[in-house]
């Protein structure tokens, strides 16, 4: 795992053991000029920002803000660093105005840093009125619908605040009457897939709040922030993961698996692919699973919030393996390329590594038993030709021909069986 997500993890630890609390205080400017402060919603771990080429605000961590700062108000050139680093990650002209307060928003995946700069200047909203706006920068999630509603109410028979909000957009500036929701988001116009619950977020009477849709680490669910206006900054983060089985036990042996109390597979001849299904993650979080009837023992695993994980579950039934794998679903960075992985579930071959080669380019090599590659990134191809291979078979063991890999896909080709009898499917995973 990345020192990145580490250090993430780390930050979201903490939040986790914290009530929902303002990350950040208010400050103002000096009459005449503008003041700004950074939130970090990026894939990197702190931020440093520099307006023209003299550092204004350091060391940001993700998921925070700081405070305002006064600044000039001009045309300037605003840049973005790694904390501590002098290389500009990002530069932009931007106006700031006089007696005006901005919030600058970083995000993006390290590589693809962003930013969206919100004037805090809209006005107050009515009595008993909150107005809202939606900032969606988790692009990897897709466009995402989120609904605000009382705690039980079935989201089939609610309306959405906003809908449809792309990534890297902002839904349009709506009035909701001031109290206390539970906040769901969701997939747009699919209210079965679940990205982000919480509990409860209030929204005062008079006030203007930006909320920010921000990545987990698995490319699919999301964290939020609620971003006040001229005030607080508060943390809405995840609590869950996305989890699912695959089972690959030799001789069809069933696989039965629940993650923290949630059932993923039951009786499930090998091969399986199961559907990613939403668990509590946590440091802890109890797996149980059986291999043709037979309780193995009992285990837990580390799931990050916002995660994507596989419960990889091969082997022969007298002698099981099972591994817990994170998945890197996020999309790939350019908009001309797909993302490939390969998991190798195959038995008897321990000592014979897989090679995945598209248009007979090895792309994957060596990857063991009971192992996932990390995801590469290709070009687009309408009509690629797959071949898994291994030093023990001298033909492919896989091969699939005139196969569609369509930009900002994410694909995982499945590898089951033994060298005499070798499966294997690929899966469009997003």
């Amino acid at each position: 795992m990345s020192e990145h997500r580490l250090s993430k993890r780390h930050f979201l630890g903490l939040i986790a053991a914290l009530p929902m609390t303002s990350l950040v205080g208010c400050g103002g400017s000096s009459s005449g000029d503008a003041s700004l402060r950074l939130v970090n919603a990026s894939g990197y771990d702190a931020l440093d920002l520099y307006i023209d080429d003299e550092l204004l605000l350091s060391s940001v961590a993700y998921g925070s803000a700081s405070s305002y700062t006064s600044v000039s108000a001009a045309t300037v050139t605003a840049a973005l660093t790694n904390a501590d680093s002098a290389t500009y990650l990002l530069s932009q002209s931007r106006t700031l105005e006089t007696d005006t307060q901005y919030t600058a928003v970083a995000y993006g995946w390290q590589g693809a840093l962003k930013s969206n700069l919100i004037a805090d200047s809209v006005d107050a909203a009515d009595s008993g009125k909150t107005k809202l706006t939606v900032l969606n920068t988790a692009s990897d999630a897709g466009s995402l619908d989120v609904y605000l509603t009382a705690a039980s109410d079935d989201l089939d028979a609610s309306t959405p605040v906003a809908t449809g909000v792309a990534g890297g957009s902002s839904s349009s500036v709506t009035s909701v009457t001031a109290g206390t929701y539970r906040l769901r988001v969701t997939a747009s116009e699919d209210t079965s897939d679940l990205r982000l619950d919480v509990a409860s977020i209030t929204l005062a009477s008079t006030g203007v709040v930006t909320l920010v849709l921000m990545p987990g680490p698995g490319g699919v669910l999301v964290h939020a922030m609620q971003l006040v206006q001229g005030g607080a900054v508060t943390a809405l983060l995840n609590t869950q993961a996305r989890v699912r089985v695959v089972g690959g036990v030799a001789s069809g042996a069933t696989v039965s698996a629940s993650v923290g109390g949630v059932s993923l597979l039951s009786g499930a001849p090998s091969p399986t692919i199961g559907s990613y299904k939403l668990v509590d993650a946590g440091s802890s979080v109890a797996i149980s699973v059986s291999v043709a009837g037979s309780s193995l023992a009992a285990r837990t695993a580390t799931l990050e919030a916002g995660g994507d994980y596989t419960l990889l579950v091969s082997g022969t039934a007298a002698s099981p393996t099972v591994s817990v794998v994170e998945d890197d679903n996020r999309l790939p960075t350019s908009t001309s390329k797909y993302k490939l992985r390969l998991l190798n579930a195959m038995n008897g071959m321990d000592s014979y590594p897989l090679t995945l080669t598209v248009d007979y380019e090895a792309v994957i090599s060596d990857l063991a038993a009971g192992a996932v590659s990390d995801p590469v990134a290709l070009n687009s191809n309408d009509a690629a030709t797959l071949e898994v291979s291994s030093a023990l078979s001298s033909t492919a063991l896989y091969s699939l021909t005139d196969t569609a890999l369509a930009a900002q896909g994410v694909y995982t080709v499945f590898m089951f069986g033994t060298s005499a009898a070798p499966s294997g499917a690929l899966r469009k995973e997003r």
